[in-house]
């Protein structure tokens, strides 16, 4: 199992705020992935079924491959990390969600600390 910290941005036209939400004990990053879009509602799973691949780019923005949308948000770590994320329709705000694996070496001690003060959510 690893432990994640899952970064949150909500943005609006009159408020806006950054935070870490959570910590979450996962097997993967895939899982991270699952989780998310749980919370996003299912657009990680609409957005990821609806164009297909997208381009990868390097340096010199030359298109040096393809990838699902999932495969990117994975790869990045979250709509937080994605530099090419353009918000649209801010009249009720957007909120975003990132996430990144915290390398522990005792893992187990770890989550018990964070469990303790609530900050750890569990998936399965």
């Amino acid at each position: 199992m690893n432990v994640y910290k899952i970064h949150v941005q909500h943005f609006s036209q009159k408020d806006s705020h950054e935070s870490v939400e959570t910590f979450l004990l996962a097997a993967s990053d895939e899982d991270v992935y699952k989780w998310v879009d749980e919370k996003e509602y299912g657009t990680y799973t609409d957005t990821n079924n609806e164009d297909g691949k997208l381009e990868i780019y390097d340096d010199d923005f030359n298109v040096v491959g393809f990838e699902s949308f999932k495969e990117k948000m994975i790869r990045v770590g979250g709509q937080y990390f994605n530099e090419d994320y353009e918000p649209s329709d801010l009249y009720y705000g957007a909120t975003i969600y990132g996430w990144e694996k915290i390398d522990i070496q005792d893992v187990p001690s770890c989550a018990a600390s964070l469990r303790a003060v609530s900050m750890l959510i569990e998936v399965k």
